[in-house]
């Protein structure tokens, strides 16, 4: 144990008094590289930043791809940590039925950028809900006896954390810009009925549209009309897609 702790300590004490967010993301990636991980993405979605805070050296071409392609709506990481309390694997998330071939795909681009599994460390929070993704190629830092490394990792994540929350509380840009001249009305939430809700929750669990049918005792054309429903007022070109958006939304939770 004594092993593990001194990689934690070491980066508690390296991040101490930092706030350079260059100089934070050395000395992170310095402590990570002893677990053979050497990409990583920190978010913050404090309200007070306004938007999503990145620090990250994941590849920019991939950044961009991301962003174009919209893959925060069917990506498994953003949408998992979300709904998990706990640090997760993202192939093992990823083999849960409510994700369909759209979020497959992100995997499968993200693969020519040289990502191809890895751990996420969700940080729930009263000001919001902050995410480190730990890109990590190497499979046995999955398995059952390598335990200890996932959980030095969650402390250097939470530490990494910190050290971002006090450097963003300490800067002037941190606050959210505060609008000038009259206010533009926040967009409308979507609202699904109860019934979209229900077959979107069967959904989520891998059931077909005539298995949702016969479970609802409705017809099947009928659940065909609320899953459409629910899919045009989430903006989703897919019933997973639809699905994907409505659990990152909040609107369901299998």
């Amino acid at each position: 144990m004594d092993a593990l702790q001194d990689p934690v300590s070491d980066l508690a004490a390296d991040l101490a008094g930092v706030t350079d967010s260059a100089a934070r993301e050395l000395i992170f990636l310095k402590h990570i590289a002893e677990f053979g991980v050497c990409r990583f993405a920190y978010l913050n979605s404090s309200p007070r930043l306004g938007e999503w805070y990145l620090e990250s050296n994941y590849p920019t071409e991939w950044v961009q791809h991301y962003v174009a392609n919209n893959f925060a709506a069917v990506d498994v990481v953003p949408v998992e940590s979300r709904l998990s309390p706990i640090a997760f694997q993202w192939r093992a998330a990823l083999a849960k039925p409510c994700y369909g071939p759209e979020a497959e795909r992100v995997f499968h681009d993200a693969a020519a950028f040289g990502i191809h599994d890895g751990y996420s460390v969700p940080i729930h929070g009263p000001g919001g809900v902050a995410l480190m993704s730990l890109a990590a190629d190497d499979r046995s830092l999955f398995s059952p006896a390598a335990q200890p490394r996932l959980h030095a990792l969650q402390l250097m994540s939470l530490y990494y954390h910190l050290a971002c929350e006090r450097s963003l509380a300490a800067s002037p840009a941190s606050a959210a810009p505060q609008p000038s001249g009259a206010a533009a009305l926040p967009p409308a939430p979507i609202q699904l009925t109860p019934r979209e809700t229900e077959v979107l929750l069967w959904a989520a669990k891998g059931k077909t549209g005539w298995e949702i049918a016969h479970i609802l005792h409705l017809a099947e054309r009928t659940v065909t009309y609320h899953i459409e429903n629910a899919k045009a007022k989430l903006g989703a070109a897919t019933r997973s897609h639809a699905v994907v958006k409505a659990i990152t939304l909040g609107l369901i939770c299998p």
